[in-house]
């Protein structure tokens, strides 16, 4: 009986469209990778064909999931506030647990804050680039987001003013300040180490989590003394 050669079966090609189980759908992947462009090159320099592209979907899937550019930035900006608002309510429950000293609650607060951004690089960058941009998105960025954020502080910034801890004037200013210490760029450690080689890129972030602490907070000896936000195991990465 004559032997029959088997060829090698080809590898069932996956249909066109279809993600695998890892993946987000097609909306969500739209959503993040719309989020990052946005935040890097603004609203009018993002172009939808290269998110699209990012997200590994077909071009016209960015119509029929959002319309318009417009949108879709629309949702980016309703995803950010749906990942911010839990940290706010965990800032908000920090500022208003009175058990505690004003020194324990803003080191705690300013942790949970340097955490957030450090896990979520492309919102703060969305939030800065978007919040100084048309007045329309400025808007909508301050009133669903930036004013919420703020009032969730608020009145804990205000007794740390009261008491000496913040040297500030205003809450606001406080606020303004805090935010623009903790938002720096992703590069920031090699960024650095260019001209302070001492400082190790695996431990910047940390080391300026711990700086911001001991600049803005004016704390008793006692609080001051404090374990770093390195010793309490907690190390914000980029």
């Amino acid at each position: 009986m004559a032997e029959t050669s088997k060829t090698p079966t080809a590898p069932v090609a996956r249909p066109k469209g279809r993600r695998s189980k890892d993946m987000p759908d097609g909306r969500q992947a739209l959503l993040i990778a719309a989020t990052e462009a946005f935040a890097a090159q603004g609203f009018d320099g993002a172009d939808l064909r290269s998110v699209a592209a990012a997200a590994g979907v077909a071009p016209n899937l960015v119509r029929v999931h959002f319309g318009n550019k417009a949108a879709l930035w629309e949702a980016c900006l309703e995803r950010i506030v749906v990942l911010a608002m839990p940290v706010m309510a965990e800032v908000h429950a920090i500022a208003t647990d009175t058990s505690r000293s004003l020194g324990d609650r803003l080191r705690d607060l300013i942790v949970k804050v340097a955490t957030f951004y450090a896990a979520h690089p492309q919102v703060r960058n969305f939030v800065v680039r978007h919040g100084a941009e048309a007045p329309e998105r400025s808007t909508l960025v301050t009133e669903k987001l930036l004013r919420p954020a703020y009032e969730s502080a608020r009145e804990l910034f205000q007794a740390g003013i009261a008491a000496g801890i913040i040297r500030s004037s205003h809450p606001a200013l406080f606020f303004a300040l805090l935010n623009a210490a903790l938002n720096q760029p992703p590069a920031f450690p090699m960024l650095l180490s260019r001209f302070a080689p001492e400082i190790d890129p695996a431990t910047a972030w940390t080391e300026l989590l711990d700086t911001t602490i001991a600049t803005l907070l004016h704390l008793p000896p006692s609080q001051a003394d404090g374990e770093s936000a390195a010793g309490n195991g907690r190390k914000p990465q980029s």
